[in-house]
């Protein structure tokens, strides 16, 4: 009997709470447990990159701790106690530091978003007061620019990396962190104590994390120390993550799911963290960093599922693959599993030492996690927000049922709100995992958080009788049929994935001339692939039309009439999504209805056309 949940009732409402499974102890604060990890791990491997001449360079647990000491000396040194630092760059070993330097004993940290154009870069480190931001070289260029326009908060602008020569800082006022480290490991040896021994407030706001969209509708998350060092104990009490591990962290660090579970809970576990080179090298990297554990989206691991069964499709070895599957899981059922045995050149081109992949941030086809599993890799669908520091839920080593979130992770509460004939309503959550709020906006702030510290989250689900969670879509791309019945864009996104041929999918309620919704989709095409299947010549525009319109009066067989799909637009431009791969659905369907106007066109007659 599964002992990680209980459920019981509570003014009214019907309360799953997560209890976990392994013994878990919190740390007092983020500084505790970057000290307590290189005290626990000392010189054994924490980081892995590529250094610049090609060949793989370490950071050791020690070096770390030192280094972010050293950091947070000399930024104290420079007068920058209690300021707001920002970070823009892209995942690296000195994003880490400059993050925790400022965390542990400086001020509050802003991670940016690594994709910002220069005007919502300088919008946001107006809006978050930031007196120091710390860039990597990529951003030489737009720093140059920014400080020559003038008009920030920023006094100091540090590069996380070595500048080449004084033409590189153009004559501003630019540093490097390298310089900083060392200027800081020497005040330190000299005796200065005032970063190591500054007082950390665990209870204050210690991250502010802006949320995906325009700068004026972004709102600005703020997280404290005790936030996440809770979220991290809930996540330790079911999902086993050791010194054994190594990580791979392709996910942007400026996202609360990466920078608590692909940086911090692997620093807490003793893990090694091993830098993507860039996502179309996630493949090579996970063999030759030795990646035994993958955080990711759905569209990351969805994409390597369909890279493996390609392979073995075109392997010829499909029928020998389906007669080992049966086998087996009839050996499972007794108890016996050879998995990593009979699935072993599988691995050996995955990844040898690959046991676990963690996805969030959107739905997860359950047929990618069925299908892992029978192969012998554990894939877990966890959800959570930014302003839950972030996971809520997940399936983990104790339970994990596909097309579930599973159960609340360990001292974290879920409730459904006001549930209706099915059982779905508002997912409530609460636990010290919670926001403090959003920066300077009281009004919203109110209007998620309960007095008794239940948060809304703005989705809908599902919690049955055995404490588990489904996700059915969010409340605000909910699709509200002309019969009453309700739709979300994701359940036919999932479908319309699965078509040979799909690269991506996007699925919207379009409102007709008379008021009526139909259920529409935009499809993106796999040209590579839709000319393989048709003997290595792509279709034209009416071919592969053709090709997708069989393969949506398929998918509308198995549903009923008010849901069926009916009209559908291809195209060959990738979806406008965020840094961690969700659709930007407003600006998706703005960006449709505009060119339905300027064609002159409904979507009925529209129907099959390539949108340019």
């Amino acid at each position: 009997m599964d002992k990680s949940y209980r459920i019981y009732m509570e003014k009214g409402r019907r309360i799953v709470q997560g209890l976990g499974g392994y013994d878990a102890d919190e740390q007092k604060d983020l500084r505790a447990l970057v000290r307590q990890s290189a005290e626990k791990y000392g010189d054994a491997p924490g980081f892995k990159f590529r250094a610049k001449g090609g060949s793989v360079d370490t950071r050791s647990y020690n070096r770390f701790s030192a280094d972010i000491d050293a950091l947070g000396t000399q930024m104290s040194r420079a007068g920058f106690a209690g300021s707001r630092i920002a970070i823009i760059s892209e995942n690296r070993y000195e994003w880490s530091v400059a993050f925790f330097a400022t965390v542990n004993g400086i001020g509050i940290s802003i991670p940016l978003d690594k994709y910002l154009p220069k005007n919502e870069l300088v919008s946001l480190l107006k809006r978050g007061k930031a007196e120091v931001l710390f860039f990597s070289p990529a951003y030489l260029p737009m720093i140059h620019e920014v400080i020559a326009e003038g008009g920030l908060p920023v006094r100091k602008f540090i590069c996380l990396d070595t500048l080449e020569d004084d033409a590189a800082a153009g004559g501003a006022d630019i540093s490097d962190i390298h310089s900083w480290i060392r200027d800081g490991k020497a005040a330190l040896e000299a005796g200065d104590r005032r970063f190591v021994n500054a007082p950390v407030d665990r209870k204050a706001l210690s991250i502010l994390l802006f949320t995906s969209g325009t700068t004026n509708m972004s709102k600005g998350v703020m997280l404290s120390h005790e936030n996440i060092v809770a979220n991290l104990a809930s996540i330790h009490a079911c999902i086993r993550i050791d010194s054994r591990d190594v990580h791979l962290s392709l996910l942007p660090l400026h996202h609360t799911f990466e920078n608590t579970i692909g940086q911090m809970l692997m620093i807490q576990s003793g893990a090694c963290i091993a830098y993507c080179e860039g996502i179309k090298h996630v493949a090579d990297n996970i063999r030759e960093f030795g990646v035994t554990v993958l955080v990711g989206v759905p569209a990351i691991l969805e994409a390597i599922y369909r890279r493996v069964q390609d392979g073995i499709d075109k392997s010829g070895k499909r029928k020998t693959l389906d007669l080992l599957m049966k086998v087996s899981d009839g050996l499972r059922k007794v108890g016996i599993d050879l998995r990593r045995v009979l699935f072993k050149s599988i691995f050996a081109k995955l990844g040898p030492g690959l046991r676990l992949a963690v996805s969030g941030a959107a739905p997860l086809d359950p047929a990618v996690i069925i299908g892992f599993d029978r192969l012998g890799l554990a894939l877990y669908q966890g959800y959570g927000l930014t302003e839950t520091s972030p996971v809520v839920a997940a399936n983990t080593d104790f339970v994990n049922v596909p097309g579930t979130v599973g159960h609340p992770l360990a001292a974290i509460d879920v409730t459904i709100d006001n549930p209706d004939a099915n059982g779905m309503g508002e997912i409530l959550t609460r636990g010290r995992n919670v926001m403090l709020g959003y920066y300077e906006n009281a009004e919203a702030t109110k209007e998620v958080m309960e007095p008794d510290g239940w948060f809304h989250t703005g989705d809908l689900g599902t919690i049955d009788n055995k404490g588990l969670i489904r996700i059915t879509g969010r409340i605000k791309s909910m699709i509200v049929l002309g019969n009453g019945k309700k739709a979300f864009p994701e359940e036919f996104e999932i479908l319309l994935n699965q078509i040979p041929g799909v690269k991506d999918a996007f699925a919207w309620g379009h409102i007709t001339g008379d008021g009526s919704v139909q259920i529409c989709a935009k499809l993106v095409r796999d040209r590579e692939l839709l000319a393989t299947i048709h003997e290595g010549m792509m279709p034209d525009d009416a071919g592969t039309a053709a090709w997708f319109e069989k393969a949506i009066r398929e998918i509308n067989a198995n549903l009923p009439q008010y849901k069926m799909i009916r009209y559908f637009l291809q195209t060959d431009a990738d979806l406008v999504k965020t840094t961690t791969l969700k659709i930007k659905r407003p600006v998706e369907q703005a960006q449709i209805a505009a060119w339905l106007k300027s064609s002159g066109l409904d979507m009925r007659k529209a129907s099959g056309k390539l949108l340019e």
